[in-house]
């Protein structure tokens, strides 16, 4: 059954915020269930999106006209109202609220409508709240780039306010779309003119040549994508299998690979000589990785359930751990993060993350390669585990990361605001020895 398109906003506004739901996958879910029609379905992306990007700044902005307790959803309710007010011109101020007082009334209460219509015209006939207002720097800047404080202090303390700032900034944009040629099905040259074919603008990488940053329809409905030419995937995500370096006729083993974006990667740089092995340790999760194995037509990959904390078999070439990590680089694409996590996760993951790179360092042949990789800009989940296992295990030396735009790195940190695509962190680690 197709839905008012606010209504499936709210709905998903309702499990990302109150049971922890993922917003990219819940937008994607509805639009396959044909919840909506075709033509709304920017608008649910847009509305689902914005009002989790400005959160905070939308609580600022609407906070003064809330005299009395409301049910949560009424809350989120209007938050996403007014994110439509302030951030949408093209909706009339009558339409958001008569919308969001039907919804009112579709949700059972009947006081709650003329709450929900009291409190949206009392905002619209008002000025906007000035959040220049608030005279603390860091106060400020949370509120308006509705990022928690306590990240704005952190990431003050560790990379100061003007690095924070843009930081902060960059989780209001969207990320580029760039897709991943599969190189064993299609050339680069190929690939590129098919795409133009198709209507897209496209742009290849200097940073790694099968990464296309493409302007047009949602790939997806693409023949390309449909026929395995092409993957999404984001362009920081794809300098990993470009340091790891696969080399034909090698066996390499993908630790942490669910849902098999960069195994996949490895598969196609290698070749049809040589083998990815791909763990995960949740069994649904290997269902994911095959669904990309069989459309990409791969035969050189071995998914199966494993968890990185325990012993792995045999040895090999190359080894990643892609870990498990606070998430913050991908706060463009998932800006519910920001309000999920607190400091504990931070200060509870690395000793995981360590564990795990331990563990895989023991598979590694001698004069292997160690590749570890986190979707975080955080220090502690980075760095601090690299250099701590460098110190415990002297048999493996960091080995330098060169690649264009970037240059020579010890460790390759980065940051969201530098090419519009996600935060991510790589070092790349050797084992000693012949």
């Amino acid at each position: 059954m197709q839905n008012n398109v606010r209504y499936v906003a709210l709905e998903i506004l309702d499990k990302v915020l109150t049971d922890g739901g993922y917003s990219n996958l819940l937008i994607n879910e509805a639009i396959k269930e044909n919840r909506i029609d075709e033509v709304d379905r920017g608008l649910l992306t847009e509305l689902v999106y914005g009002t989790l990007q400005h959160k905070l700044t939308l609580e600022f902005y609407i906070e003064p006209y809330i005299k009395t307790n409301i049910k949560g959803w009424m809350r989120r309710l209007l938050l996403m109202s007014v994110y439509q007010a302030v951030y949408l011109s093209k909706v009339p101020d009558h339409a958001i609220i008569n919308e969001a007082v039907e919804i009112t009334k579709r949700r059972g209460s009947i006081s709650g409508a003329n709450t929900m219509n009291a409190i949206l015209r009392n905002f619209q006939r008002n000025p906007l709240r000035d959040i220049n207002e608030i005279k603390d720097d860091l106060k400020r800047l949370s509120i308006q780039t509705s990022t928690p404080l306590w990240l704005v202090k952190h990431w003050n303390t560790h990379y100061k306010f003007d690095t924070t700032k843009a930081i902060c900034q960059s989780f209001l944009e969207y990320p580029d779309t760039t897709v991943r040629v599969n190189v064993r099905k299609i050339s680069i040259v190929d690939c590129i003119e098919r795409l133009k074919d198709e209507g897209y603008k496209v742009k290849q990488s200097e940073i790694v040549p099968e990464c296309l940053t493409i302007v047009g329809q949602p790939i997806v409905q693409s023949a390309l994508f449909k026929q395995g030419f092409v993957s999404v995937q984001d362009a920081s995500s794809m300098m990993v299998a470009q340091v790891l370096n696969p080399q034909p006729g090698e066996t390499i083993l993908d630790t942490c690979s669910a849902p098999g974006g960069k195994a996949c990667h490895i598969a196609e740089k290698l070749g049809p000589s040589g083998e990815v092995i791909s763990h995960d340790v949740h069994p649904h999760k290997i269902d994911l990785i095959q669904y990309n194995i069989n459309r990409l037509s791969l035969r050189n990959i071995k998914p199966s359930v494993h968890d990185a904390t325990e012993p792995f078999e045999g040895l090999y070439d190359r080894v990643l751990v892609d870990a498990p990590c606070s998430g913050f680089g991908v706060a463009k694409r998932k800006p519910e993060i920001k309000y999920e996590k607190t400091p504990k996760d931070i200060d509870t993951l690395w000793p995981l993350q360590l564990k795990i790179l331990t563990n895989a360092s023991k598979v590694v042949k001698p004069g292997g390669l160690l590749v570890y990789s986190t979707c975080t800009i955080e220090q502690m989940e980075n760095d601090n585990v690299v250099y701590s296992f460098v110190k415990a295990n002297p048999e493996f030396e960091i080995e330098l990361i060169d690649l264009p735009v970037f240059g020579q790195r010890k460790t390759l940190q980065i940051m969201p605001q530098d090419l519009n695509s996600d935060g991510f962190y790589i070092a790349k680690l050797r084992r000693k020895g012949e």
